[in-house]
């Protein structure tokens, strides 16, 4: 049995149905399949940005996302080191919130229904086992579905499922420029918190330290420590003086959640008849809790120019998807690497937070928080050669400064900026077989700890 469609979405969470949506709204054929059956969980950080809120506003399911009970938080407690302040998050026309964590079992069923109502031919419990081909081209996939196999057909398949995708397996999509994790990623929520006039999103980091807190759905707390050494999670999450606060008489539920091992990477976007979106085509270090907001983004890119490509032949979709996928890489490089530095292990070189206190001093700390909170500002365009040099030139007047050392630390940061940018232009792709085990996506016991 085959069945023909214009596209065929593969995963149903963050990417794959908003994607669906969208092409589905614009009168394409689609179908989205799943392996899933929702609720299900899976790793993620549960965090998005006022840049996500704002898309889903415009997916039309804000009020379902605020049903959940999660509060639209638009101030940040952030702490670098010796710098720590509290300051509103910089909302732009159109915002409707600063942050949100939503847990991904009441997300990803929100999302997958929307693609349902929108007209897309959702398949749930659905595994893709192979691909069909046509001269040359990918032009189809084989689905198990309760003992029986499906064959789907399209012009195009999207491979929206996760950083261990499917698809791209398949495809034989390569990786690139990969970094590995440097630390530990735990994650649990509290109930009975008490409760906060004006709460704030909580990033803190110090020493070797980091700990993320926030407000979450139904009435709960999130609490996420990224450590370089695995110990207690209370007396850890407790150090920061917020999160203790908060957490003074509430009560864990539920299980720590755990991610000990992950790779970030790009993969090749595209290829004859097919295109990676979200984690599966690019996946960077969980620290700065960006990958829901950036699924969005490059769905908002694709969904135009994949209805363009309809019009065309094979080639002409090819020839689209090659050049989302080029701006895909213009558009993830700078925050890539960011998210990279925000994971490594120790603690935060010197001129960061200084560049840090300079802004706050002179009122323009939102360009800084637009990197982390609406994705409106670059790294460059924040940490710019006259910051690092003004940074450095104020640390070495310090009384106490350990000259050789601060120079050194700066000296590397030039260096490895440098690197970097090589790598975007020259991309570094790994030998087949050697890139690291991503570990798993998907909630099950072996990914499941008991709270130290």
């Amino acid at each position: 049995m085959s069945q023909g469609f214009d596209v065929i979405v593969v995963g149903a969470r963050c990417s794959g149905s908003p994607l669906a949506t969208l092409l589905a709204r614009r009168g394409v054929k689609v179908a989205l399949v799943e392996q899933a059956s929702f609720p299900s969980d899976t790793l993620s950080t549960h965090i998005f940005e006022a840049q996500a809120l704002t898309f889903l506003d415009r997916l039309g399911v804000i009020d379902k996302i605020r049903a959940t009970g999660a509060p639209f938080l638009d101030r940040v407690d952030l702490r670098q080191e010796d710098l720590e302040f509290v300051t509103p998050i910089q909302l732009h026309s159109g915002d409707v919130g600063g942050t949100a964590s939503v847990r991904r079992l009441l997300l990803d069923p929100i999302l997958a229904q929307t693609a349902a109502e929108a007209g897309a031919d959702l398949r749930m419990a659905s595994k893709v086992t192979g691909l069909l081909e046509d001269r040359g081209r990918v032009a189809g996939v084989r689905v198990a579905q309760n003992g029986s196999e499906t064959t789907l057909r399209a012009r195009l398949i999207v491979g929206a499922d996760g950083r261990n995708s499917t698809i791209a397996r398949l495809v034989g999509a390569r990786k690139y420029n990969l970094t590995p994790n440097e630390r530990f990623l735990y994650w649990t929520f509290f109930e009975g918190v008490e409760p906060e006039s004006d709460p704030a999103f909580v990033f803190h980091r110090w020493g070797n330290r980091m700990v993320i807190a926030t407000h979450a759905d139904s009435g709960l707390y999130q609490v996420i420590l990224i450590p370089d050494l695995v110990g207690s999670f209370m007396e850890y999450a407790c150090s920061c003086r917020p999160v203790a606060q908060a957490l003074s008489s509430a009560r864990r539920t539920g299980k720590l959640f755990g991610m000990l091992r992950w790779e970030g990477f790009f993969r090749d976007a595209s290829g004859p008849g097919w295109v990676l979106v979200g984690d599966a085509g690019n996946f960077k270090d969980p620290t700065p809790g960006q990958g829901i907001q950036d699924a969005f983004r490059q769905v908002d890119a694709l969904v135009p120019a994949i209805a363009t490509a309809l019009d065309g032949s094979g080639e002409d979709i090819d020839r689209e998807m090659a050049t989302w996928g080029s701006w895909r890489d213009r558009d993830a490089a700078e925050h890539y690497w960011l998210a990279t530095d925000m994971g490594k292990a120790g603690s935060t070189p010197a001129v960061v937070p200084e560049m840090e206190r300079r802004l706050l001093e002179q009122g323009k700390i939102g360009t800084f928080l637009d990197l982390f909170y609406s994705h409106r500002s670059r790294p460059s365009q924040v940490f710019t050669p006259p910051r690092l040099l003004g940074a450095t030139g104020r640390l070495l007047a310090r009384r106490g400064c350990k000259r050789r050392a601060l120079l050194s630390e700066v000296g590397k940061l030039l260096v490895e900026n440098f690197r970097r940018k090589r790598l975007n232009r020259q991309p570094v792709y790994a030998a087949a077989g050697t890139a690291l085990d991503a570990g798993p996506s998907d909630v099950d016991d072996s990914v499941l700890q008991t709270a130290a």
